[in-house]
């Protein structure tokens, strides 16, 4: 049955015509995970990294193993069991790492918070509407205040959209011609491309009841298609579609680059079709490269997830994604090297908190020895960590927020090794990855 919620996104979402999924996480159940386990009424306020996201999602599950197993100890927590929790934080000296917080009678120091997908629209409410969104409030803002407070904090503010493409364009790196308007038809003046892409302000999901999640994605439309779009009563972004020869996934990871080349039919098909979606682990081009790590430093960014475009040898930045997912393209391609690089980049953190040194508002930590083979080899496959690791009532359908445009669908080729980007010209990556996605 569709709830009252639902059918008013839905209504939104008719009146853009844009292509939309609903992923139901009503069922997931919320919960506190410590590793390693420690007793509660403790006296000592022990160092520990603290994650939190929503129970439908598995990157804090598995990163939490991974920290486990490097030696790290953390607490996870799920947003849907905030409401149970019992709270408590002393602020000596004005920070919460100074004087301990107890969660649940067990007293920690947080050395780094990291907060993914967090939204008051996330807790459910009770029979008191007012009361419910107090209690959503407070807890939202309880954790991001933490986040800020703590020696590290992840991951940060994230630029808007706009901000995004006026900060990249201002950095000298080619964004597509971008017009936002109430009204698309507006748009066809000032931007000539055969194709246009259409895509909301905000994110790509609305939350219209908690646990209920509407996608709303970028969708690919003609000049003559939006010449016939009808004025809407809130804005939307209107954006050249770019003719490219490869679309990248790319993490930034406190300076270490990752990336994924991606073939897809159309924007929405990593959540509306993923068996149809090619994802290959690639080195990177040293442009894509440094073009993230130009940005990422640009807005203070520890943690983002990139979407580019490779267009004529050029790159062309499309949006960055703070809480962007990774575990998707890791199974898509085989391999757990962004899971390994988001544990190694939270030990670096904090090893440095423990040293004293506060890191908060800078994009890259200070220097700390990368993983090597040992803790490689702690760390496990994605398999092993997978039987270590809590899966819940995940839906299957739950995979990374889409925002790259179309790209045609292609033959998928074995993964590349992209520790190896420093080993490379520019000029050999870019053939790497256009011979490959132009077949």
């Amino acid at each position: 049955m569709t709830s009252a919620a639902d059918g008013c996104a839905r209504t939104i979402i008719d009146r853009l015509r844009f292509s939309s999924t609903t992923v139901d996480l009503r069922s997931a159940s919320g919960a506190v995970s410590w590793l390693p386990p420690v007793g509660e009424d403790s006296v000592i306020a022990a160092p520990r990294v603290v994650l939190a996201e929503r129970a439908g999602c598995r990157e804090f599950a598995v990163l939490q193993v991974m920290l486990h197993r490097l030696g790290v100890p953390s607490v996870r927590i799920d947003t849907e069991s905030m409401p149970t929790l019992r709270i408590r934080a002393t602020m000596a000296d004005g920070s919460p790492s100074a004087g301990g917080v107890a969660v649940d009678g067990r007293r920690i120091e947080p050395t780094v918070v990291w907060t993914r997908h967090l939204s008051p629209r996330a807790l459910r409410g009770g029979d008191d509407p007012a009361a419910a969104l107090v209690r959503a409030d407070s807890w939202c803002a309880f954790l991001h205040q933490m986040s800020a407070l703590s020696p590290a904090g992840l991951p940060g503010r994230g630029p808007g959209r706009l901000e995004q493409i006026a900060g990249a364009a201002g950095a000298g790196v080619r964004v597509p011609r971008t017009v936002v308007t109430t009204d698309p038809r507006s748009a066809r003046a000032e931007i000539s491309s055969g194709m246009v892409v259409i895509k909301v302000v905000d994110e790509h999901f609305v939350e219209p009841a908690p646990g209920l999640l509407v996608g709303v994605f970028p969708q690919i439309v003609s000049r003559d298609d939006l010449g016939r779009r009808p004025p809407l009563d809130f804005p939307v972004i209107v954006q050249e579609h770019v003719e490219h020869e490869a679309e990248l996934r790319v993490y930034h990871l406190a300076g270490a680059v990752h990336a994924f080349a991606v073939d897809k039919a159309a924007p929405d098909a990593l959540w509306r079709d993923g068996s149809a979606v090619s994802i290959r682990s690639v080195a990177p081009p040293r442009a894509a490269v440094e073009t993230v790590r130009r940005l990422a430093d640009l807005w203070g960014l520890t943690y983002g997830a990139f979407d580019l475009l490779i267009a004529g040898g050029d790159v062309v930045f499309l949006e960055v994604n703070v809480d962007g997912d990774w575990l998707w393209f890791e199974s898509k391609a085989g391999t757990s090297v962004v899971s390994a690089a988001a544990a190694g980049m939270v030990r670096a953190l904090h090893r440095t908190a423990l040293a004293g040194t506060a890191l908060h508002g800078t994009a890259t930590p200070v220097t700390d020895p990368p993983i090597d083979l040992l803790d490689f080899l702690l760390l496990g496959s994605s398999t092993d960590l997978d039987s270590h690791t809590d899966r819940g009532s995940v839906p299957a359908s739950w995979a990374p927020m889409p925002t790259s445009r179309a790209g045609e669908r292609r033959r998928p080729a074995q993964c590349e090794d992209e520790h190896k980007e420093d080993d490379h010209d520019k000029d050999g990556h870019d053939e790497n990855i256009q011979s490959e996605n132009m077949r």
